[in-house]
């Protein structure tokens, strides 16, 4: 063990370099290495800590946060005693235990390490991200052409399913839009912590040129891309930050109405969109209106198991299982994309809360958020519009893109809080050095 020690303490800065700089850098190409870099970042931040003599007993302890997500945790694993799908249900609940544990104790890991070595840890977080976003807004703004060349001279790189790809004579000739959504969620939900560590570092106009150059290049790949919820979400993240920046405590008051009114309002909230009959509205995207569809029969279904949920993941197996999933979906004249169901989640992680965990899940979940909301209050002045905006970026993509229990999720959840608190422990450090 001492041998291991000496040897990581010598290679630090290596390590140090290679881990922030390869997960965001990585996760940015393929977004679904979301759930190794999570591993392989927590494996690294509290090794580190450890070997400068951190013990692993502080790194875990329980405060009041913690307890939060360990109750959440603990209903999850009762609740998929329920499930339609129960081994997948209980899976997913120890995914979620094991993202809650590493964020935890990464977290605390990255509070207890020193100037040098945050600042290492940004220069390639921001390495990385800069590479990341450049391949990304690219890719955007023609076409995937990166990912077809690559495809077309390395054919064994295709992936397996060829759904969302157009060949011809062996040759890839399109890659359905859609499918760089992933990127963009990932790199949103870096977006708020690089801006923070480059503001923090100083720099004058060279700091400026870079917060303009990386917001504007995120901004522009975003809205080149085809996926709404990353647009509204950086909108909606952009006012979050402006707000706060003058009025954080009226900014983190609200983002905490917000959240909880959230869970309150979703299932009326659908139903009233449905019987307002927005889902045949042509001013909406074909996304947005097929989902007022889905929302409100999954609405409709809460009240069947109101306390406590049908249970985890019960929706995609029920979506599975239905005798009428290969025929076509309907026209949207009628309003019924896909048909009178909830589909395999109801691309709202609040509605799918209600549906599957039932109020009790909704109850947990409201107050484990709110705890994270209310706890930006004692972060450094400096960062709290920041880690606000953050914040607001990621309830945007609960609201309205993936499933609550995709893997690659949880572990980008994991991730983005991580980021926050690199960039956190950056904005301490030189705040006691007076920068």
């Amino acid at each position: 063990m001492g041998i291991l020690v000496n040897v990581a303490l010598r290679r630090e800065p290596g390590i140090i370099r290679a881990l922030f700089f390869l997960a965001p850098f990585v996760t940015l190409l393929a977004p679904k290495t979301t759930v190794p870099a999570l591993i392989l970042l927590f494996a690294g931040c509290v090794g580190l800590a450890l070997a400068h003599g951190q013990r692993l007993k502080s790194l875990f302890q329980f405060d009041l946060m913690l307890v939060l997500f360990a109750a959440a945790a603990v209903y999850l694993f009762v609740n998929a005693s329920w499930s339609l799908d129960p081994s997948r249900a209980v899976s997913k609940a120890v995914w979620f235990t094991l993202v809650v544990a590493m964020s935890f104790g990464a977290w605390r890991a990255l509070a207890s390490w020193q100037k040098p070595q945050i600042r290492i840890a940004t220069t390639a977080f921001l390495a990385g991200l800069a590479v990341g976003v450049a391949f990304i807004l690219l890719e955007a703004a023609t076409g995937r052409f990166l990912t077809i060349s690559l495809y077309n001279f390395l054919p064994f790189t295709r992936p397996e399913s060829a759904k969302a790809m157009v060949i011809k004579d062996g040759e890839v000739l399109r890659i359905a839009a859609f499918e760089l959504n992933r990127n963009v969620t990932v790199m949103l939900l870096m977006l708020w912590p690089a801006l923070l560590c480059l503001a923090v570092r100083g720099g004058g106009q060279t700091r400026l040129l870079g917060l303009a150059a990386l917001f504007l290049g995120v901004l522009a790949s975003v809205f080149l891309s085809t996926h709404e919820s990353s647009k509204v979400g950086i909108l909606l993240s952009a006012i979050v930050f402006a707000v706060a920046l003058a009025w954080p405590v009226f900014a983190r008051r609200a983002l905490l109405a917000g959240w909880c009114l959230a869970f309150i309002l979703v299932v009326p909230l659908a139903t009233m969109a449905y019987k307002a009959e927005l889902h045949q509205a042509d001013w909406l995207p074909y996304s947005a209106s097929t989902r007022v569809t889905l929302w409100a029969y999954t609405a409709e279904q809460v009240p069947e198991a109101p306390f406590f949920g049908i249970g985890a993941t019960s929706t995609r197996r029920m979506d599975l299982d239905r005798e009428d999933r290969q025929k076509p979906s309907k026209d949207k004249q009628s309003g019924q994309e896909f048909g009178w169901r909830a589909g395999p989640h109801a691309h709202n992680a609040f509605l799918q809360t209600w549906y599957e965990l039932g109020a009790v899940g909704a109850v947990l979940f409201i107050v484990a958020g709110a705890a994270v909301i209310v706890s930006v209050g004692r972060l450094p002045r400096a960062s709290q519009a920041y880690v606000l905006a953050h914040i607001a970026a990621f309830v945007m993509i609960l609201a309205f893109a993936w499933g609550l229990w995709q893997s690659w999720l949880m572990a980008l959840a994991g991730l983005a809080a991580l980021y926050a608190a690199m960039a956190v422990s950056l904005t301490r450090a030189e705040d006691a050095t007076g920068r």
